[in-house]
């Protein structure tokens, strides 16, 4: 039951982020709208598509590779938003953090 309340606030806490993500890179171009659209879409359908896949491989391979598949598509997302998301927050904010962050 703890794990399934600790999931239920996870996705929470990444849907309302998700919105300000969009509306940060969106901000002052008209395209919210079209942007979250596009997006939710694509959340959609990897979501759909997640279960799919997953079924696949475990009839083919088993539980543990359908896992470990899965991981890394997480990981390659991960390191995709890593690598080619924007840095949108303001320039003295940035630099505070990062000094404070290597102070500590």
């Amino acid at each position: 039951m703890s794990i399934q309340v600790l999931d239920g606030i996870c996705a929470d806490i990444f849907a309302a982020l998700f919105f300000i993500v969009v509306a940060d890179l969106t901000k002052g171009t008209g395209h919210y709208g079209f942007a979250l659209g596009v997006l939710s879409t694509c959340w959609s359908l990897g979501a759909a598509m997640s279960h799919i896949v997953a079924a696949l491989i475990v009839d083919s391979a088993g539980f543990d590779a359908a896992f470990l598949f899965l991981c890394g598509i997480a990981l390659i997302a991960f390191l995709l938003y890593w690598i080619a998301m924007p840095e949108t927050g303001p320039a003295k904010l940035i630099s505070t953090l990062t000094t404070s962050m290597q102070d500590a």
